[in-house]
């Protein structure tokens, strides 16, 4: 059994790994949401590991790691949590308060003071009696609070969490008009089928703490059922290209607002135009919008190019591709395609591009002068030091310093 056990626990670990490598390095759309996946799969993974540990009872060797990610287990439901946000909300960074919910994996580690500060010989004597006897002892967790008040606490603080979550979506499908649900079902079916999964282990959890009766049996169950748990959410990652590999950019809220607007009607041929205003599927729309005619596509060119140099929007650091859709009055499907097939690039990127061309143009302007490398990259839209000179490098080969030193050598 225990044999089958580490199989599957690596298999989970391994699969949730490769998952989060392709959130952070293939898929380049929606970052912010993608790296809060990707640390929710690492936080599995971690997960896992103590699990095959505890199995293997390699552990004995290491036994500080018992409860060295207990902590991350008050973090998996937060970090689920904005990540549902940023997705329906079109969120790009984290709020002002978002870290107020790393306090309770703060007080965490001060719970479980008392097991880290024992000698390890007693870190392996309590494994031993909780863990390898033929009886093991009732789990004391060796922390400040006792274990089943400690487990209500985790219990509940995740409860909340999944809650809010099935909250979002509800709130998503109420707000939001049939077309942007239709054009956003496989997102909107992955979020929730993600948040089943998770709701069915806290169930398990919650019986475990409050059924007594079964409470013996269930800790080999919580353990199987875990695995199961990120190996399924791995599975159902791998056959949704769209959500692991960012194939689109899926439409929330933002459409709305161009929804009710008028599109005029020199920007939209008249298939578009009928689509558009017949209201129906946006993905009929975005079919015809990736087969426009070479004078149309242009004509949106022409139309975001000389955007861009009038109004230079790309000096705000918050600019989005909703916005702009807001701007130019020109559907979102279409800007994608467009952006996507004339420059082969992401709406993200092609800002960066503008923002490094404005600051080549402007490198001799009296008043950056006295200015620091941040406030440069502000003036020029990026909204941090280490995001100008990373996009800086990737898009020129050089640092922000090695290129002024170039052109004050020429």
């Amino acid at each position: 059994m225990e044999v089958t056990s580490i199989a599957f626990h690596t298999g989970s670990l391994l699969l949730a790994l490769l998952a989060a490598v392709l959130l952070l390095w293939v898929n380049q759309e929606r970052k912010h949401s993608n790296r809060l996946l990707a640390f929710i799969l690492i936080l599995f993974a971690a997960q896992n590991l103590i699990h095959i540990l505890l199995f293997s009872q390699l552990i004995l060797k290491a036994p500080w790691l018992l409860r060295a990610f207990a902590p991350t287990t008050f973090l998996i439901g937060p970090v689920v949590y904005i990540y549902f946000r940023s997705v329906l909300n079109d969120e790009i960074r984290f709020k002002k308060y978002d870290w107020l919910l790393l306090i309770p994996g703060i007080l965490t580690i001060i719970n479980f003071i008392p097991y880290y500060n024992l000698p390890e010989i007693e870190k392996i004597k309590y494994l031993n009696d909780h863990f390898y006897n033929s009886k093991p002892n009732q789990d004391s967790g060796r922390g400040i609070l006792p274990t089943t008040i400690y487990y209500i606490i985790r219990v509940c603080w995740s409860g909340i969490f999944l809650f809010s979550c099935f909250r979002l979506i509800s709130r998503f499908r109420e707000k939001n008009k049939p077309e942007v649900l239709a054009n956003n079902k496989i997102l909107l079916n992955w979020l929730f089928t993600f948040n089943c999964i998770l709701t069915a282990v806290w169930m398990v959890t919650l019986f475990n703490i409050f059924i007594p009766g079964i409470s013996n049996m269930l800790p080999r169950v919580n353990n199987i059922l875990f695995g199961a748990t990120i190996f399924f959410i791995c599975v159902q990652l791998f056959i949704r290209p769209q959500i692991l590999y960012g194939v689109y950019q899926p439409i929330s809220k933002a459409y709305l607002s161009i929804e009710n607007e008028p599109t005029p009607k020199l920007l939209l041929d008249q298939s578009v135009q009928d689509i558009y205003t017949n209201n129906e599927t946006i993905e009929k729309a975005r079919e015809s919008a990736l087969n426009i005619s070479p004078s149309d596509q242009l004509k949106y060119k022409n139309l975001v190019e000389d955007y861009f140099l009038e109004k230079k929007p790309f000096l705000q650091t918050e600019y989005t591709l909703e916005q702009l859709v807001k701007d130019i009055h020109v559907p979102r499907y279409i800007l994608s395609a467009l952006i996507n097939r004339e420059y082969g690039i992401g709406f993200r990127d092609f800002l960066n591009r503008y923002r490094i061309d404005y600051l080549k143009e402007n490198l001799n302007n009296p008043s950056w002068k006295n200015l620091t490398l941040e406030a440069i990259g502000e003036q020029c839209g990026f909204h941090s030091r280490s995001t100008f000179i990373n996009n800086f490098k990737r898009i020129t080969g050089l640092t922000p310093s090695e290129y002024f030193k170039n052109k004050q050598e020429a």
